[in-house]
């Protein structure tokens, strides 16, 4: 008996459909990438509940006559190729057959086309991969498309997707690359029946960056002009000081197309090697035009992945690129714009100016607030064993005296009281520590307090990062009114359409989570209101990792509040190698000793290690 069957076309159609059609945003992808091979100079993207309900996209491209409308759903259809030669020396955004064809097999589709030659347009419609009908009708020269209840007949995928307003961020984050990469193009975004993005179209790659990330992003960025072995290289890249905890931002295009290359992004953090901390990373807008024939890109069924014949001739390209720019800034010479801002823009310019490598950015906290600052690394060899490797070098910066282990507790001359006296302690670390004196900072990280025959080292940022991390969870725990604060002056913050689209969609959490907050227009929020302990932190620093949180997927439900609580607390804390003074010591230890857990950050890390006399002692040999 045979095993082996032949599938049906409409069967065969919906498994080929979850290959090229992943979720909603794949479905803008296509359509919008077909519009700029139609020649479009204006494109809207429409979508509803993250684009399951609805998707339709609108272009003033060339359009279709009747006849390629109904062979345009056709599997293999295509005008891009004609025969396999062809692939090898693409100059369009796609050339595959299945887009359409795919759409069609897991979703109801209506394309309206018209010619520029032509008295009326044709309108095709289809569901579930069969065709329903074929018309003339009225339209515009252009195309567009509408895609409705996106796999409704397909179960297993749709159950896989995310909630609508995560399908809806990921349709934005991509609209905002698609709009970067094609600046010739009037890119209008509408979500829920409101436009929350729009490009000016005018061919400046500056004006999209400032129309799609604002004008904070787009100062900070210095141009990239750099040829090698035939292949280019233009965009942007952000000067040193102007950093991210993530690499969300660093968008890569070759031959306008978005991609990813493994072999690009390394040498882009080569480039910066020795500029920046650790875990911080550039924001980067880098655009690779090579030889068609160099590059393959068809290694992934969604084209976001590419692979050239040469990646070493790729790697050395972008990272001399990179390296070039940034020497303009060592050198001091001034920057000039790959492109002008133009002049019919309604976009601000905005000039460039030359600089230097910045020092390290030193913070400052009291014992009352704590102020935004730098994002410098948090060093982690804080574990005892090689704090005793090093103890040598340790003790030459302690100022040690005789008298320091011979103080009382009531002379205080000899100790500065960190906490109420009417606070009961036990003689366990914390309570010891409460009792030191304070020696000093070593390496602007370590914190030494000594206390009797004890000497503790404390981690400042692990320390300080705890504080903050339970402060922030009081606040969330208890969900009291008394807990948040309403500024005195409304904080404006300008976001990008995939985080202003996040926002929006979880305005009630914010609510929940101690948050007054206002959508304004133009991508603007108003922040009224934050939960007590965020009031002198950098708020759209800690609402982006929020973001990031959710954009992340993890962990799931509402413990992503606690995860962007941990990296807000993380991000908010002060650094190693920031300096800090007795005073502020003091503060943070005294917040330190009244916490639920006072030994350990957000993640795990120890805040302090103790050594006594006698292990000193042993390690020189004193005592066997």
């Amino acid at each position: 008996m045979s095993r082996i069957n032949q599938l049906d076309s409409v069967t065969a159609n919906k498994i080929k459909a979850g290959e090229v059609i992943e979720r909603p945003v794949s479905v803008v992808k296509e359509l919008f990438d077909n519009s700029i091979d139609a020649g479009a100079s204006e494109i809207k993207i429409e979508f509803k509940n993250g684009g399951i309900t609805l998707i339709r996209v609108t272009d003033n491209g060339i359009g279709m006559d009747s006849e390629d409308a109904r062979k345009a759903f056709l599997l293999h259809a295509t005008s891009k190729i004609t025969c396999i030669d062809d692939i090898y020396d693409l100059t369009t955004q796609g050339f595959r057959g299945e887009a359409l064809s795919s759409i069609a097999a897991c979703s109801k589709v209506t394309l309206v086309t018209k010619t520029a030659d032509s008295n009326y347009g044709t309108m095709v419609e289809y569901q579930d991969g069969k065709l329903i009908s074929t018309s003339e009708c009225s339209a515009t020269v252009g195309t567009t498309i509408s895609v409705s209840d996106l796999f409704e007949n397909i179960p297993a995928r749709y159950k896989f997707l995310k909630k609508d307003s995560t399908e809806g961020m990921y349709i934005c984050s991509m609209v905002e690359k698609l709009a970067i990469v094609n600046p010739h193009v009037s890119v209008k975004l509408i979500k829920d029946g409101k436009v929350i993005l729009s490009t000016p179209g005018n061919g400046v790659l500056l004006d999209a960056i400032y129309s799609v990330y604002g004008k904070e992003i787009a100062k900070e960025l210095i141009p990239v002009n750099y040829e090698f072995e035939g292949s280019k290289i233009r965009g942007y890249i952000s000067r040193p000081e102007y950093t991210r905890g993530n690499k969300a931002l660093q968008c890569f295009f070759v031959n306008e197309r978005i991609i990813r290359n493994l072999a690009i992004s390394k040498a882009l953090e080569e480039a910066y090697r020795n500029i920046l901390m650790k875990n911080r990373y550039s924001i980067c807008f880098l655009s690779i035009f090579t030889s068609p024939n160099k590059v393959d890109v068809n290694v992934h069924p969604q084209k976001c992945e590419v692979r050239f014949t040469s990646e070493s001739d790729i790697y050395r390209l972008v990272y001399h690129g990179v390296e070039d720019a940034l020497s303009s800034l060592r050198s001091n010479i001034p920057v000039t714009s790959v492109d002008s801002i133009s002049a019919t823009s309604n976009i601000s310019g905005i000039k460039y100016k030359a600089n230097y490598l910045p020092a390290p950015t030193q913070l400052k906290y009291n014992q009352a607030s704590i102020s935004e600052g730098n994002s410098s690394t948090t060093s982690t060899t804080n574990n005892a064993s090689k704090a005793c490797t090093n103890i040598l070098e340790i003790l030459s910066n302690l100022d040690y005296k005789p008298s320091d282990y011979d103080y009382k507790k009531e002379d205080s001359t000899t100790i500065t009281p960190i906490i109420e006296d009417s606070i009961e302690f036990k003689k366990t670390d914390i309570g010891l520590l409460l009792e030191s004196r304070f020696i000093g900072v070593l390496f602007n990280t370590f914190i030494i307090m000594q206390a009797k025959d004890y000497v503790f080292f404390i981690d400042q940022h692990a320390a300080h990062e705890r504080v903050l991390y339970e402060s922030f969870l009081l606040t969330k725990t208890k969900n009291d009114n008394n807990l948040s604060q309403a500024l005195l002056v409304p904080k404006i913050i300008s976001f990008s359409a995939s985080d202003y689209s996040f926002i929006q969609d979880r305005v009630s959490d914010f609510s929940s989570h101690g948050f007054d907050i206002e959508l304004l227009e133009n991508r603007e929020v108003a922040i009224r209101q934050v939960p007590y302990s965020y009031q002198n932190i950098d708020l759209k620093l800690s609402i982006e990792t929020i973001i990031n949180e959710f954009k992340n997927d993890l962990p799931m439900g509402n413990d992503r509040w606690f995860a962007s609580i941990a990296s807000a607390a993380c991000k908010a804390a002060i650094k190693a190698h920031d300096r800090i003074d007795e005073q502020e010591v003091i503060s943070l230890i005294n917040q330190l000793s009244k916490l639920k857990d006072p030994y350990h950050c957000p993640h795990g890390r120890p805040t302090f290690i103790r050594q006594s006399i006698s292990d000193f002692e042993k390690m020189f040999k004193r005592i066997v």
